[in-house]
């Protein structure tokens, strides 16, 4: 990360590790060079936190280099960067550096405290197959992608859809009221990893195959493990067998449970291009000005967006993940998301 005297913040995840180049130049007298420096960082009570943080400080005029780790979540630590010149002047900057821990992406259907409609690894998987390129994808850290995608599903749940919700307390506007669930009782062999259930195949040739119910959610409304909700990671096409993440405790024969089939791909589709269409287009508050200003069009690149001339609050959302949610959407655009 190269930095100069007109930065002052900086922030990072708990998790990484990088290195800071920061210049002198603008501040160095004609014929000085910058001799040492020192760099040290304290915690927003004051307490040094140097050893754990800063390390590998190295000079090469005009530039300091040192590299940052650790940090513990949600704390804002500030940078002090001495440098003494050749000519025995003193330079010294403060930089802000706030720490960020580690966020969960949670995409279990239905449930109260979900974010995404994708996993990361759907995601990955979508953009690298979609576009066969990776670059700026892969400039992110896995904790830069999920929240990358947590925003996209935000703007993609900023319109009405047709129906309601299922569930009212449900976090996400999908599922709808019209989603495809099958609601039953385990039935033997059961583990704390699968069970078997009739409603889940059927002797119909191809209309429930293998993985159908794969990246569904189980959610257990009676017995014993009440209120877990897992992931379901495979199903089989021949016996309605199951294979879900680890329940808290085994499933009974009394158990009731309601499944939920996968979110449409073209929902997580529309989720992975809004993330695409924020990444590409880093400085929306830009875009946002244009609008602002009373703009009905822009075209970046090959991106072309239409702000329309009516309501002045309206999001700027991929012109592709609109298209893809077309099927589900009123006309009209809700208001006043948080």
């Amino acid at each position: 990360m190269k930095l100069d005297h007109k930065v002052s913040y900086i922030w990072k995840y708990t998790n990484e590790k990088f290195t800071i180049e920061y210049s002198f130049a603008p501040d160095l007298d004609s014929g000085d060079t910058l001799n040492t420096c020192d760099v040290t960082i304290v915690d927003d009570s004051g307490t040094d936190q140097t050893s754990s943080m800063i390390s590998s400080v190295s000079v090469d005029s005009p530039k300091v280099y040192f590299d940052i780790d650790a940090g513990t979540a949600d704390t804002s630590y500030t940078i002090k960067i001495v440098g003494v010149t050749t000519n025995l002047s003193t330079i010294t900057y403060y930089l802000a550096c706030e720490v960020f821990g580690s966020i969960t992406l949670n995409s279990y259907i239905g449930d109260n405290d979900a974010n995404s409609y994708v996993t990361l690894d759907e995601a990955s998987k979508y953009i690298r197959n979609r576009y066969k390129h990776t670059d700026l994808w892969d400039t992110l850290t896995d904790e830069g992608k999920k929240r990358l995608l947590i925003e996209a599903a935000k703007n993609i749940d900023s319109y009405n859809y047709i129906g309601d919700r299922y569930y009212d307390s449900q976090a996400l506007e999908f599922p709808r009221d019209d989603h495809e669930v099958v609601t039953g009782n385990p039935a033997t062999p059961i583990t704390a990893t699968s069970f078997y259930n009739d409603s889940l195949y059927s002797t119909s040739y191809g209309e429930y195959p293998n993985d159908y119910w794969k990246y569904g959610t189980c959610h257990i409304t009676t017995g014993t493990p009440v209120n877990d909700i897992v992931s379901i990671q495979s199903s089989n096409a021949t016996n309605g067998k199951i294979v879900t993440e680890q329940f808290s405790a085994t499933p009974t024969i009394n158990t009731e449970f309601i499944i939920f089939a996968p979110i449409d791909a073209d929902i997580k589709a529309a989720q992975c291009e809004e993330a695409l269409f924020l990444l590409q287009n880093a400085d929306m508050e830009d875009i946002i000005g244009y609008r602002d200003i009373g703009s009905e069009y822009l075209k970046i690149g090959d991106v072309s967006v239409s702000f329309g001339g009516g309501n002045q609050n309206k999001l700027v959302v991929s012109p592709k993940a609109k298209k893809l949610m077309s099927r589900w959407m009123r006309k009209r655009l809700r208001y006043g998301r948080a």
